[in-house]
C-alpha cells in the first residue's frame, strides 16, 4: 500500500516557484539601488547650490533606504519559505520502540519505510 504525500511536494513546488520568483525581484532591486547609488554620486558631483544638492541627496537616500528595505522583506521571506519547503521533505522522527512487538506477538509489528518522494510504504 503507497500513501503519497501530496501537500508537501505541492508546498514545496510552490516555495521553489515562489524563491524563484523572489530571486528575480531581489536582482531587480539590487539593480535599482545602484543606479540611484551612481544617481546620488552625480547629485554629489554637479554644479548645483548647495540647498538644491542637499534636497536631492536626502531624496535619493530615501529611495535607496525603501529598496533596501524591500530587499531586506523579500529575503526574509525567501528564507522562510525555503525552510517551510524543507519541513515537507523530512520523515517525521521514530520513536526509539518502534520495533518491538505490539501486543505481544511479532505479527502484530507494523513498520513504516521512507522512500524517495515522499511516499510511505506500511507494512502490517
Amino acid at each position: 500500500m503507497n500513501i503519497s504525500s501530496v501537500s508537501s511536494s505541492t508546498t514545496a513546488t510552490y516555495a521553489s516557484s515562489s524563491s524563484s520568483s523572489n530571486t528575480d525581484e531581489i536582482t531587480q532591486l539590487e539593480k535599482e539601488k545602484t543606479e540611484l547609488q551612481k544617481d546620488l554620486q552625480k547629485v554629489r558631483q554637479s554644479k548645483d547650490d548647495e540647498k538644491t544638492k542637499q534636497q536631492e541627496v536626502k531624496n535619493i537616500q530615501n529611495q535607496i533606504q525603501q529598496v533596501e528595505s524591500q530587499i531586506q522583506q523579500l529575503k526574509s521571506q525567501k528564507t522562510e519559505q525555503n525552510q517551510g519547503a524543507g519541513q515537507g521533505k523530512t520523515p517525521p522522527p521514530t520513536p526509539k520502540d518502534s520495533n518491538k512487538p505490539v501486543g505481544g506477538t511479532s505479527t502484530a509489528n507494523a513498520a513504516a519505510n521512507s522512500t524517495v518522494g515522499n511516499n510511505i510504504d506500511i507494512q502490517i
